[in-house]
């Protein structure tokens, strides 16, 4: 019984190490506690929700949680500073929802 030749270059194709940024349990708290307030408010501007009508529950969830992301990313940027959080609600939501500016502050609070 012969075996192959073992050959040095063995693999055609190199292998691709991806980086991923470590997730931060603080911000995935956040991140869902945004989520529910979101969902929850009644007076979120519908052009907030992107283009178009929103044809189901899957596609209203992932606009939400973008907005919610985009709320956390503004506080990220602006390190967490409780002073922050209205202006981040209102320059991503173009509306004061207090909910999700108590959720903000909570968060930029834990982070001191």
């Amino acid at each position: 019984m012969m075996h192959a030749p073992v050959t040095p270059h063995a693999r055609t194709h190199p292998t691709v190490t991806r980086h991923r940024r470590r997730a931060d349990p603080v911000d995935d708290r956040v991140l869902a506690q945004l989520r529910r307030v979101l969902a929850e408010a009644g007076q979120l501007p519908l052009d907030l929700l992107g283009d178009g009508p929103v044809r189901d529950r899957g596609e209203a969830a992932a606009r939400v949680d973008a907005l919610a992301r985009a709320l956390v990313d503004r506080m990220r940027g602006a390190g967490w500073d409780e002073g922050a959080a209205p202006s981040a609600v209102t320059s991503v939501l173009a509306a004061s929802v207090p909910e999700a500016e108590t959720v903000l502050l909570r968060a930029a609070r834990a982070r001191r």
